[in-house]
């Protein structure tokens, strides 16, 4: 099964949160007073974009979408503007972010329930799967158990998170197929991004495959949008936040 756009950043949100418990220790002696005083109040300014657990953040066609799940998805999308080298804390940023949770959310719950009205399930072994593949990312359960803390998640929602995901996956892959790539299109983004400003770029046959993985995902991801938008328009939606 190929996995998901939603599927690799939670596992890199794990990832990243365990690393930054591992490193910090070092950081705090090679941090000045300054910056950690200033990191410090970016962390406070993230954590003020949570909202209550238990509160209702969205409905779709009758089904609450609660605080938890906005909290999880929130310090996902932080950590990934951080590592694109963006300020999260910064208001437009913050809004922007906001806004693309909530349709993240509401999208992945319009598939979800779509999948799950035509039949499509995922089985526990395919859920284990995933799992030890994210648990085997960490050197130790108390690692993992520390990087979900930071997360605000805790295994079983994490393992629910994933029986979803694969849920929705088996539906795209259904619905769309992977999206053809021309030679032409592989070409043209590699002489953008890769000969444009740089002295000694990597082959055009070295990154072949990296090119073509990477723009059938963008391509995909298009069309899960535009399906997430067609069933937004059948759809009861309420945005309470």
């Amino acid at each position: 099964m190929k996995k998901q756009i939603s599927m690799l950043v939670l596992l890199a949100a794990l990832l990243l949160a365990a690393c930054s418990n591992n490193e910090g220790d070092t950081q705090e002696k090679e941090t000045s007073e300054n910056d950690t005083v200033s990191m410090e109040e970016t962390q406070k300014q993230l954590e003020a974009m949570k909202v209550e657990e238990d509160k209702i953040v969205a409905t779709v066609n009758g089904e609450e979408i609660k605080g938890k799940d906005y909290n999880s998805m929130l310090m996902q999308t932080q950590l990934r503007y951080t590592m694109e080298g963006k300020d999260p804390s910064e208001s437009e940023t913050a809004e922007t972010i906001k806004n693309e949770v909530m349709d993240n959310l509401i999208g992945q719950e319009l598939l979800l329930q779509q999948a799950k009205e035509e039949g499509y399930k995922a089985s526990d072994k395919e859920v284990e799967t995933e799992l030890e593949q994210v648990k085997s990312q960490f050197q130790s359960e108390e690692q993992l158990q520390e990087a979900l803390k930071k997360q605000g998640l805790t295994l079983e929602q994490l393992e629910t998170q994933y029986e979803n995901i694969v849920v929705v996956d088996k539906y795209v892959e259904e619905k769309i197929n992977t999206p053809e790539v021309t030679e032409e299109e592989m070409k043209a983004f590699y002489d953008e991004q890769f000969t444009k400003d740089a002295d000694n770029p990597p082959s055009y046959d070295e990154m072949k495959d990296r090119i073509k993985s990477y723009l059938e995902e963008t391509k995909l991801q298009k069309e899960v949008q535009e399906l997430r938008e067609e069933l937004k328009e059948k759809a009861e939606i309420e945005e309470m936040i």
